[in-house]
């Protein structure tokens, strides 16, 4: 794999030739292996324009914390009574078909090849500049008998692309899981928070403004777990970036 030259030291004529060949390369790859639409197949990019229209938007007006949809742009009833840990979830989507499909498919059935449309899209819906600008990016931690059966933490890829994309850094050792829970999927609240009571640890010095970065935000108990453990290390602003959210307890993951 030919690597970017952009940072490399030397001579300004030898640096302009590699970086001319790298582009060239670059080009001939695009030509040679075009992306294609992981949903309908068509060429052209990760995921077309048409596909990505399908995708379910949350309305404008959202709980100013946990993102859920009202009536209004303010605060949701239940953090009107009492603000989560955290200070903002940023996601443009719904977790609902086709996407809910995409992200089943690339979380529990090895679809690496939806690491990309995923993120991308993701990203493009914010424009050129991020939804907020943290410090540093987060990923939310698997344990590591999770990680092996798996093979790969889908919110670490997802921070890679992001914070390449933003020039974010991605600090996945900070966070870590050190007791393997059971699903979330059919709990209570109380039976949530039970569940990850003392589940997670902090590694590590962190920067004033960090985004806890992951794919699917349900209830909101992981993300609430993991940014009171931030708060109590010192952090003062900790956004959630996700993928979708979902607006009724029926999904199958973690957060």
């Amino acid at each position: 794999m030919i690597r970017s030259f952009r940072s490399t030291k030397g001579p300004p004529i030898l640096l302009s030739v590699l970086q001319q060949l790298y582009r060239n390369s670059q080009r001939i790859s695009q030509w040679l292996f075009p992306e294609h639409c992981r949903s309908c197949g068509a060429a052209g990019a990760a995921l077309c324009s048409a596909c990505a229209g399908d995708w379910p938007r949350l309305p404008d007006a959202l709980c100013s914390y946990c993102a859920l949809p009202l009536q209004v742009n303010g605060d949701c009833p239940v953090c009107a009574v009492e603000a989560p840990p955290y200070d903002h979830v940023y996601t443009p989507y719904v977790y609902a078909e086709p996407l809910s499909a995409a992200i089943l498919a690339w979380k529990f059935h090895q679809r690496l090849d939806w690491t990309l449309a995923l993120a991308q899209t993701w990203a493009e819906s914010w424009g050129e500049q991020p939804p907020s600008r943290p410090e540093c990016l987060l990923p939310a931690p698997l344990h590591a008998r999770r990680l092996r059966e798996r093979g790969y933490n889908q919110a670490l890829l997802l921070a890679r692309h992001w914070g390449k994309r933003w020039h974010i850094p991605v600090r996945p050792a900070a966070l870590r899981r050190c007791r393997n829970t059971r699903h979330q999927t059919g709990l209570s609240a109380a039976a949530r928070r039970e569940n990850l009571d003392a589940a997670f640890s902090l590694h590590g010095k962190l920067p004033a403004h960090v985004a806890i970065v992951d794919d699917v935000m349900t209830t909101g108990t992981t993300a609430a777990q993991l940014a009171e453990l931030l708060r109590q290390g010192g952090v003062q602003r900790i956004d959630i970036w996700v993928l979708a959210r979902a607006l009724r307890e029926t999904v199958p993951t973690h957060a």
